[in-house]
């Protein structure tokens, strides 16, 4: 197989890959938030052990990354490419753990009563999910403009986790809520955020790869988080 051929193979191979980890990434956080909500046991250490497969393709592709860099010395747009894949596989993971947290939440919380999910915290989930998607979508694509516009939806996390927190604590101070279904609430919302942050770092990366563009979201006014 000559150079350039290895390469193209070896760059499908990790594209491919990436998305998987980006489908087990998503179905990792639906089950996370199903768990959360209707205080499932079950569900929440199915998802806990799930992780464990994200960590193990998260390493394989990183190993197979920096091997292919080493091996095929990519150029140019190549190895631009390489590295935001690098990269988008470290958000993937990070998001994994999120969504690890979230279960881990629900089994920290035993066989108490079912958690008082709001509408906000829902939103929040369903949000978070269609920008995984649109996130994934985009590096399929290899599309900065759909990139930028998955992104985008990140400021609207954002506004909907603080209406929640300010719900939250406004409940907590009248003594609707318990203190410790508070934290509970609040750190489902706060991992569910995060995950959004990364939607936006990996958008970050797509622009990136296919422009050479470092903080390429800024111009569109998006925030980039680190």
């Amino acid at each position: 197989m000559g150079t350039r051929s290895a390469l193209d193979h070896d760059l499908t191979n990790i594209r491919d890959d990436i998305l998987r980890l980006g489908s087990l990434v998503s179905e990792a956080v639906e089950k996370a938030f199903s768990a959360f909500a209707t205080n499932d046991l079950q569900l929440a250490q199915e998802v806990i052990r799930g992780d464990d497969e994200i960590d193990s393709l998260h390493h394989a592709l990183e190993g197979r990354i920096t091997t292919t860099v080493a091996l095929q010395q990519p150029m140019a747009s190549d190895l631009r490419k390489l590295i935001a894949d690098l990269l988008i596989t470290n958000e993937l993971e990070r998001m994994g753990d999120y969504a690890e947290g979230i279960s881990r939440t629900i089994v920290r919380h035993g066989e108490e009563d079912t958690l008082q999910v709001s509408d906000k915290l829902k939103d929040m989930s369903r949000l978070v999910i269609d920008m995984i998607g649109s996130i994934m979508k985009a590096y399929l694509d290899e599309s900065p403009d759909s990139a930028r516009d998955a992104a985008r939806y990140d400021d609207k996390m954002d506004m909907l986790y603080r209406e929640h927190l300010t719900n939250l604590v406004t409940r907590m101070g009248a003594g609707e809520l318990s203190i410790e279904e508070g934290i509970h609430l609040m750190w489902a919302a706060h991992n569910l955020e995060r995950i959004g942050d990364r939607v936006t770092n990996i958008a970050e990366r797509i622009v990136y790869a296919r422009t050479g563009e470092l903080g390429g979201l800024n111009p569109k006014g998006n925030k980039v988080s680190g």
